[in-house]
């Protein structure tokens, strides 16, 4: 019998597990224990050398390296704090930390110098996550001390993004220093409909940091991009040369900027591009196949902008249908498709894929309230049977956790965010759920016999009913009232109703004789109660007719070299038809 038969290759999957849970006990009962670590507090953790080499670089080096440490049976850590240090101790021998806001600066500063990358990029995640406009300076500065670039980059990102919020009030960017506050005055993709508010928080800036250097003043206003500026904004130039410490040292500097000619002006101020929130606007975003660059379309101006695809680089097999899209109040664009879960990222043009799903669905819906995504309806893909379990995602937290669930199961459906309640709304049921009492409640039933789209329209629900019928219910009443019948005819194959720029708008797509579908927009008017075509494109979407489409607005701002007039678009996208 040959001898290599009678052996085997085991692999004891539970064996390192285990082995972590019997080295915490030694820990716990102070057995086998070599090593006394001193916290820069004072307090005493006695440790397994060889524990805390293996999880720790630095301890590896401080223990094996023949340095002084290494031979000394207590060792103090001059810079970590108790609780850091009790973390720390507690992750090399279980491998779990835990990350609150009263610890993750301090956890980070210890996990950066004792080398523990995991509870670094913990710690990081973690105060992305938290961002908001209390903290996003704060962090900003942290960022910049340690020398973490990606965490820099998402504050700096954060701070573009709400500019102009700002604008309005606070001054927590007054506490940046001067290079942190140049690099986001000199920013791009600040979210700012003028460049006098830009100059505003700069001056803002100055005034609280008035001990800086006399030149720093002038380096702050070179971030200021003049050319930018209108004759509207004439006045608000003319009052900087009143503020007394501008006026002493930047007079001629303001005097320029106020003239119609900005030739005298350095090279690097020339033509310089506007603000991403300069060109920013509502637009109709189009969803075909997901495989697909979604479209952003103007009705009025005919400007349109393609958004790239989530399902570039995912494997989803042949079948990506039943996937549902959501928008914040912030415009940030979120689509759910089986377990996954995307955000968009508009100054990349690219999407960035959030934790994971609990659940597999098909034909589901997603809304947004108060910072969570809600997932609700659709079925399970394994039994077909329809799903009442609602999904709930915290965008802080970057995690799922189950919420109350629908108290009837729902076929077709749609979901719309109004007074920071979710409705549910099918041609049988209306849902409401009040997330603060986690608690659905039924309203007056739309009663109709075939229901297909819904949105929100001053404080009011709109649904597109049987055609051409279309509904309103009123919340405060819990009553619906049939408006005016939208304007369709048989050739019609699908109707949308979207809210963009506080108008009620129809989106309506009919493919008759002709090679290209063709769209065409209605408004309405709430004071005849009627539609008003503003008009009719041929050949925007080319998927419309085989897949159908989802539409929704958002306020998008690509940068410049992204836009595509239609013709142009047009032009590239039916030479592949």
């Amino acid at each position: 019998c040959d001898s290599e038969s009678l052996t085997s290759s085991l692999d004891d999957v539970s064996h390192a597990r285990c082995l972590l849970k019997e080295l915490k006990a030694f820990y716990d009962a102070g057995l086998l224990v070599d090593v006394t670590i001193e916290s820069g507090t004072g307090k005493l953790f006695t440790c397994n050398r060889n524990v805390l080499a293996a999880a720790s670089p630095y301890f590896k080096s401080m223990f094996t390296g023949g340095l002084y440490e290494s031979k000394q049976a207590k060792v103090k850590i001059h810079d970590v704090d108790a609780e850091s240090m009790a973390l720390i101790i507690d992750y090399c021998y279980t491998g779990k930390v835990t990350i609150s806001e009263g610890n993750v600066q301090r956890l980070y500063a210890a996990a950066n110098m004792l080398q523990l990358e995991y509870i670094r990029q913990a710690c990081s995640n973690f105060m992305t996550r938290r961002l908001d406009l209390t903290n996003c300076a704060g962090i900003l500065k942290f960022a910049d001390a340690f020398d973490n670039q990606e965490l820099k980059d998402k504050a700096k990102a954060f701070i573009a993004r709400n500019f102009h919020h700002f604008c309005r009030k606070g001054k927590e960017l007054c506490e940046l220093n001067i290079n942190q506050i140049k690099e986001i005055l000199q920013m791009d993709t600040l979210d700012v409909d003028s460049e006098n508010k830009v100059c505003a928080i700069a001056i803002q800036w100055l005034e609280a940091n008035a001990a800086e250097k006399a030149g720093v003043i002038l380096e702050v206003l070179k971030c200021v991009r003049w050319p930018n500026f209108n004759d509207k904004d004439k006045a608000f130039i003319e009052g900087l040369k009143f503020k007394v410490d501008i006026k002493k040292q930047c007079l001629e500097f303001l005097e320029g900027a106020a003239q119609d000619d900005c030739s005298h002006l350095s090279l690097s101020l020339k033509r310089p591009a506007k603000r991403i929130g300069m060109t920013a606007k509502e637009m109709i975003i189009f969803f075909g196949d997901p495989k697909n660059p979604g479209l952003c379309y103007d009705p009025y101006s005919g400007d349109v902008f393609t958004m790239v695809s989530p399902l570039n680089n995912v494997s989803l097999g042949k079948s990506v249908r039943g996937f549902a899209v959501c928008v914040s109040p912030e415009s940030d664009l979120y689509l759910a498709l089986q377990k996954h879960i995307w955000v968009y990222d508009a100054v990349q043009n690219r999407w960035h894929e959030l934790a994971e799903r609990l659940l597999d669905r098909t034909g589901m819906d997603i809304g947004y309230v108060n910072g969570h995504i809600y997932v609700l309806g659709g079925r399970d893909p394994l039994t077909n049977d329809r799903r009442k379990e609602v999904e709930c995602y915290s965008i802080q937290r970057n995690e799922w956790t189950f919420v109350a669930p629908l108290p009837h199961s729902v076929g077709k459906m749609e979901v719309v965010t109004l007074n920071d309640r979710l409705y549910v709304v099918s041609n049988k049921r209306l849902l409401c759920y009040e997330p603060r009492r986690n608690q659905w409640l039924n309203c007056a039933s739309l009663k109709a016999n075939k229901f297909q789209e819904a949105c929100v329209f001053q404080d009011q629900i709109f649904c597109i009913c049987e055609s051409p019928i279309m509904k309103a219910y009123n919340p405060s009443q819990g009553e619906w009232r049939r408006i005016g019948d939208m304007p369709v005819d048989s050739n019609t194959n699908n109707c949308q109703v979207v809210r963009l720029n506080n108008k009620l708008i129809l989106v309506t797509t009919s493919h008759p004789r002709q090679v290209k579908s063709s769209v065409t927009i209605h408004e309405y008017d709430p004071d005849r109660d009627e539609w008003i075509n503003i008009g009719t494109t041929i050949g925007l979407l080319h998927y419309a007719i085989f897949y159908g489409f989802i539409c929704l607005t958002a306020r998008t701002g690509f940068p410049q070299n992204w836009i595509r007039r239609l013709h142009k678009w047009m032009k590239e996208a039916f030479c592949s038809i």
